[in-house]
């Protein structure tokens, strides 16, 4: 008996060792799990800069966006982004028309003494816009027959210079006749509706519709809860709050003659909105002059004052007008203009074309100029 009592307990032992292994490797593989289950949550939940550049999203231009956020919350803000910037570059395109809303072109081409309704977002870029050109009339959207005839001659050119053969010019009177129907006068806004009492006047809000659409990206942002980030729309950027680590931003202004930055600005709190008009954007060259995509609304040209002008303060809708008013303006105007409206700006010039006055930069091609307020914030890029 005491034998089979020993060889009993013995397999017994046995088979507790055994279902001990076992329950040790169950235990181990639950832990496993457990602690992958907690870091994927840690990761999903923990903040960090985040970044993506957008280049379906309207406008000619890629959008940048960047903010500090979890992973949720980036893919809430960017789909803010995308479908604001999307929404905007039809409601603001006066080459095509799109169903369920009226556009720029359907006021182009329905508006004529004949009220057209249009939406809450439309009606404000289009007031403040007017606004603008109560400032300075070098700003003017009821240019937009000119600014066509001169969308057709670029578009062509730039075809023509990729093959290396030179653009072509609009004749003055092509363009003097287009002038006819234009001033802002011929603009007729009634509650939420617009008229034009010119059949050939035509809208043009190229000038302002960018930044106009940055600002309200930002509203719209910071209304979703985000507080730390900032978007680039070609040359026109918005900042969100600081860093996340509490210091200022550092923008680069770009240099005309490449894509590097010449110039770079620490902006504070004061200037949320950076916005940069020049020459290197959407142009193209007539036996070997550079012809840029601003016109000046005096000389029906587009305007050569400078390489470019770069205007800082709180509202980007504002920033984007003044910089295109500014871009046809002498430096002397430009100058008293800024102070007037409190915007900080920069300007850069070639060395040839610089005004008789002592640069606060100079480089080996280029001189610069900035407000006061500005100054000490700026320097020369490495």
């Amino acid at each position: 008996l005491n034998l089979f009592d020993k060889i009993r307990q013995k397999a017994y032992n046995v088979h507790m060792k055994k279902n001990s292994k076992s329950w040790l490797i169950l235990s181990l593989c639950f832990l496993l799990i457990m602690v992958s289950i907690v870091c994927f949550i840690q990761s999903r939940s923990k903040s960090s800069t985040q970044s993506i550049t957008l280049t379906d999203v309207g406008f000619d231009t890629s959008i940048t966006f960047q903010a500090d956020c979890t992973d949720e919350e980036f893919a809430k803000y960017t789909k803010i982004v995308e479908n604001t910037f999307k929404e905007n570059n039809k409601r603001f395109d006066q080459y095509h028309a799109y169903s369920k809303i009226n556009n720029i072109y359907t006021i182009n081409h329905e508006a004529v003494n004949h009220p057209i309704e249009v939406d809450q977002t439309t009606m404000k870029c289009i007031k403040d816009a007017i606004k603008i050109n109560q400032v300075c009339s070098k700003f003017d959207i009821s240019y937009g027959s000119v600014m066509n005839i001169w969308h057709d001659y670029r578009e062509q050119g730039m075809t023509l210079n990729e093959k290396g053969k030179s653009g072509n010019l609009p004749s003055q009177e092509e363009l003097n006749a287009a002038s006819q129907h234009t001033g802002m006068d011929k603009i007729q806004i009634q509650g939420n509706t617009i008229s034009l009492t010119d059949s050939q006047c035509m809208l043009d809000l190229g000038g302002i519709a960018k930044g106009y659409t940055a600002q309200l990206t930002k509203e719209k942002l910071n209304k979703a809860g985000l507080h730390n980030g900032f978007i680039n729309a070609g040359g026109n950027v918005v900042l969100i709050g600081k860093k996340s680590d509490g210091s200022n931003w550092n923008i680069g202004v770009q240099n005309p003659d490449s894509s590097d930055s010449l110039l770079n600005i620490e902006v504070d709190q004061t200037n949320q909105a950076i916005v940069t008009s020049g020459d290197y954007q959407r142009y193209y060259t007539v036996n070997g002059t550079r012809y840029s995509h601003i016109i000046d609304p005096d000389t029906l040209m587009p305007a050569k004052q400078c390489r470019s002008v770069t205007v800082l303060t709180k509202n980007s809708t504002k920033a984007d007008g003044l910089s295109t008013a500014l871009f046809s303006l002498n430096f002397e105007d430009g100058y008293a203009l800024a102070k007037k409206e409190k915007v900080q700006a920069i300007w850069i010039f070639d060395k040839a074309q610089a005004p008789n006055k002592k640069a606060d930069f100079t480089t080996k091609g280029f001189k610069i100029y900035t407000t006061k307020s500005i100054r000490k914030k700026v320097s020369l890029s490495n």
